[in-house]
């Protein structure tokens, strides 16, 4: 037999909401430090939650999965009822039998309807007749998998220790695991070259020079590429833990897909609050379209919301994104960080499911955006906007009306000026990327400018600040701000002499800002943030800056849209990195002819 799935339960590694692994009534319980069910007689729980329904649609549109059985551990009496969530439809029960569990006797419940179904949520609801634990049930077929998967994950690492060394050390459990053993390995790519690595078989841990997120995942990639063992990657943040499971469910996906060139994004929640979902999957038509975005995971008519496939991803982040390696025809561009996911999952055009269980936990994006990212996301779309075949002028100037204005009109001058910056540099075209792969000057540049709008611990108690504006705003106001140019025109008498607060977000809010001489930027969470002031030099001063910047941009788009096209090619081919990475030069010694196709993908092509 073959495990599919494994029953994940609310632990003391991964704080998350205990609704998104089971739900129970008053006589069952999770005991956390050695996982387990605890059951009176009478006890109920339900496993039709995020972590164990099983994503029938995912399993059937992609894989060869004929029976499929439910194995169970533990010990007591119990009726197992198998049952069926559909969106828009009342709950099946698919059927019904009474088990009695011994002591290092699992039992194996065939589940025979699944050969007939084809969507939905797959559970099942236990009850307990007697005192009872349930200490493991696993998804299981007797079917043999259709591929030989040799998965490699890869973590890039910099400066996080505190949040990457517990990840390794679960990791490291998980490739223990006999059935995952030899098939699943562990590259961390330490950027910053400061990182202890326990031993292990299964890991390899590389000091890197820093290029980046962009550099470091190609690194691991390079490694997995030498080995001429491994079929498939898996990237992984440093920054974004998940339930070991997730990565088991993964392998176990690829193993039975009949589909070679199938990939698996993971879905992204919140660090802050586990339930919320930022995206599962996710689409890029020069912004980025999350899909999912929004949904409450604890909630079934969620998680069936989240199953649907109307619109299918056409790239994966690299916090949890599993590929073929032998399907790569487009190498990484050297980006650094942010925009390198979404290019690299539009040039191989792989095959993207997604699967409810599979995620990872992540920091609020908006508390982490500065004048930094705010250079990143706008290089990265000013290059997508002149690599388009269409529309190039409008999504550059979507740049400039999104990523500029929105940051100048909400005090925040340095991150705007950060987008100027971006588009001058774009202006030298592929040149400029190569010569810069580290970073390094770019971002200590940025790292002079002031104010840094950096995060910091805030005392707010007693600090005279006016809320956010929450009533909607009048035609006739937003009429003054757009001719006051947000009150950057309007006199100093009509200015409030008073600090209003916004919670830190990619920017802030140009209406409820308006005619305020200070903003408060604050992430409640953390207790830090840092204060905006009006300032009409420094506005006029970064507008006029834009202005030239934008139109020597659009006077270059026809040789622009030429160098890109051709440096691009050039720049996303395993010769290129083999270049920039002379210390991990390709490996002539096949270690296991089996897999010897899946070592050598194909060089990228215009």
């Amino acid at each position: 037999m073959n495990t599919l799935q494994s029953l994940v339960l609310p632990n003391l590694e991964v704080h998350a909401d205990a609704e998104m692994y089971i739900r129970h009534n008053e006589k069952a319980w999770t005991s956390l430090a050695t996982p387990a069910l605890h059951f009176e007689a009478g006890g109920i729980v339900s496993t039709d939650t995020f972590y164990n329904g099983v994503t029938v649609g995912a399993w059937k549109r992609h894989c060869s999965v004929r029976s499929l059985a439910l194995r169970l551990a533990g010990e007591g009496g119990f009726v197992i009822t198998v049952g069926l969530h559909r969106l828009a439809q009342a709950t099946v029960w698919l059927g019904e039998c009474s088990v009695q569990l011994r002591a290092g006797q699992p039992a194996d419940l065939p589940i025979d309807p699944w050969h007939g179904l084809r969507d939905g949520m797959l559970f099942v609801r236990i009850r307990a007749l007697t005192t009872g634990r349930l200490e493991a049930a696993d998804y299981m077929t007797p079917d043999e998998p259709v591929r030989d998967v040799r998965l490699g994950l890869v973590i890039t690492h910099f400066n996080r220790q505190a949040q990457v060394g517990p990840a390794v050390a679960r990791i490291a459990a998980l490739l223990d695991r006999p059935d995952l053993r030899d098939h699943v390995t562990l590259t961390v790519v330490d950027n910053s070259r400061n990182l202890a690595v326990p031993a292990h078989p299964s890991i390899e841990h590389i000091p890197n020079r820093n290029l980046g997120g962009t550099g470091g995942f190609v690194r691991g990639l390079l490694s997995l590429l030498n080995g001429r063992r491994h079929t498939h990657a898996l990237f992984m943040d440093d920054d974004a833990s998940c339930e070991t499971e997730s990565i088991a469910r993964t392998f176990a996906l690829l193993r039975y897909s009949d589909r070679p060139r199938l990939a698996v994004a993971g879905a992204l929640l919140r660090e802050l609050a586990p339930w919320h979902l930022f995206e599962k999957g996710a689409r890029f038509d020069g912004k980025v379209e999350p899909l999912h975005s929004g949904l409450d995971v604890r909630r079934v008519g969620d998680l069936l919301e989240a199953e649907r496939s109307l619109v299918r991803p056409d790239y994966g982040a690299w916090w949890f994104f599993a590929f073929p390696i032998a399907e790569i025809r487009q190498y990484p561009f050297p980006f650094f960080v942010r925009g390198d996911d979404i290019f690299f999952g539009l040039g191989n055009a792989f095959e993207i499911t997604t699967l409810n269980g599979v995620a990872c936990y992540g920091e609020d994006f908006g508390a982490k955006h500065g004048p930094l990212t705010a250079y990143l996301d706008a290089r990265y779309h000013l290059v997508h906007a002149l690599l388009s075949p269409r529309r190039t002028v409008k999504r550059i100037l979507w740049v400039g009306t999104r990523l500029f204005i929105k940051a100048l009109t909400s005090y925040q001058y340095t991150s705007a000026r950060a987008v100027t910056l971006a588009m001058r540099h774009v202006r030298f075209g592929p040149a400029f990327f190569r010569g810069n792969l580290d970073l390094q000057d770019v971002r200590s540049e940025i790292g002079t400018w002031t104010p840094s709008e950096k995060m910091v611990p805030l005392e707010t108690d007693g600090l005279p600040v006016r809320g956010p504006r929450r009533r909607p705003e009048a035609k006739l106001r937003r009429l003054a701000r757009l001719l006051t140019l947000q009150g950057f025109l309007l006199p100093n008498a009509l200015l409030m002499n008073r600090t209003t607060v916004q919670e830190k977000a990619f920017h802030g809010s140009a209406s409820a800002v308006f005619r305020y001489r200070r903003v408060l930027y604050h992430h409640a969470p953390s207790g830090t943030g840092y204060l905006a002031v009006y300032d009409r030099p420094r506005f006029f001063a970064e507008l006029r800056s834009f202005i030239q910047a934008l139109g020597k941009l659009l006077l270059e788009v026809g040789r622009l849209r030429r160098d890109y096209s051709e440096g691009f090619a050039g720049m996303t081919t395993l010769e290129f990195w083999r270049a920039v990475y002379p210390e991990a030069p390709a490996s002539t010694q096949t270690t296991d002819p089996s897999v010897q196709h899946a070592a050598e993908p194909e060089t990228a092509e215009a």
